[in-house]
């Protein structure tokens, strides 16, 4: 079931996303109960630098850069060649500061945007890499982001985007369904990963790239935390009765010894 609204600009600018909480509350329990960050990270600066055909001066393109996590931790990792100039750009000002924060330790220099990346105001053939991790799905066409990736990246160049599968995080949808706080919180139920998943994302790839690859990466996590749980609930669109969801998440975590969720998620190496 997907939410329309979160590939509504302006709900993702000023409501969803209008600073990294909501984003924080997920973050917070996949680096407990899924996938570390080092883990996370450290493989996705492994496959930029296998493909060995990326240029030692690379220019790239960050879309939906959030609160850059990944450069952080390239930055304080050493994964990021001094060679290579980076554009972080998201729809919302707030992540944007929130990046800006963040990465204002290092001495290394970016250039900030807000962009929308169905409209990306830089010129074609600019880009030798694009990252759109976690935020295709946010986009009001698929098509036309897309579209407008492929113009911007340079004859060759690759674009390396992460979702997840139409599986992913069942359980949560679940506990929105049961717990809606009302029938005026009904059309905000559901996950915005529907628009792209692992599963239809690249058919909607292929007509614009010369290559598709597809990775995947699946478990089953188990969380005894019942607060993160709960956390995590809250992070999505819909507004939950808190009473009801609490006493379930604490039920099962009691029952079962934990709180299972699905996590099925992977990316997506495109070449132009």
């Amino acid at each position: 079931m997907a939410n329309k609204r979160m590939q509504n600009v302006d709900h993702l600018r000023f409501v969803a996303y209008s600073d990294a909480t909501n984003l924080n509350a997920r973050i917070a329990f996949w680096q407990l109960y899924g996938e570390s960050r080092d883990a996370a990270f450290s493989s996705f600066f492994d496959r930029l630098e296998s493909d060995g055909d990326t240029p030692e001066t690379a220019d790239i393109l960050d879309i939906g850069c959030g609160p850059a996590h990944y450069w952080e931790w390239g930055l304080d990792h050493i994964r990021i060649p001094a060679t290579w100039t980076a554009t972080l750009t998201d729809i919302s000002q707030g992540m944007l500061d929130e990046a800006k924060n963040n990465l204002s330790k290092f001495t290394r220099v970016f250039t900030f945007d807000i962009a929308d990346v169905c409209d990306l105001k830089y010129e074609d053939e600019s880009f030798d890499i694009v990252t759109a991790n976690y935020m295709l799905y946010h986009a009001s066409s698929q098509d036309k982001a897309l579209s407008e990736i492929s113009r911007v990246l340079k004859p060759g160049g690759r674009l390396y985007a992460k979702t997840n599968s139409g599986h992913h995080i069942v359980e949560f949808l679940d506990l929105q369904r049961k717990f809606i706080a009302g029938e005026s919180q009904a059309q905000n139920i559901g996950v915005a990963h529907e628009a792209f998943t692992l599963e239809n994302g690249e058919a909607m790839i292929k007509p614009h790239f010369s290559s598709v690859e597809t990775i995947r990466d699946d478990s089953i996590c188990k969380a005894t935390d019942a607060q993160i749980v709960i956390d995590y609930a809250n992070s999505m669109d819909a507004q939950l009765d808190q009473q009801g969801l609490e006493a379930e998440v604490r039920e099962q975590i009691t029952q079962n010894g934990h709180f299972k969720v699905t996590r099925s998620s992977g990316m997506f190496v495109a070449q132009k």
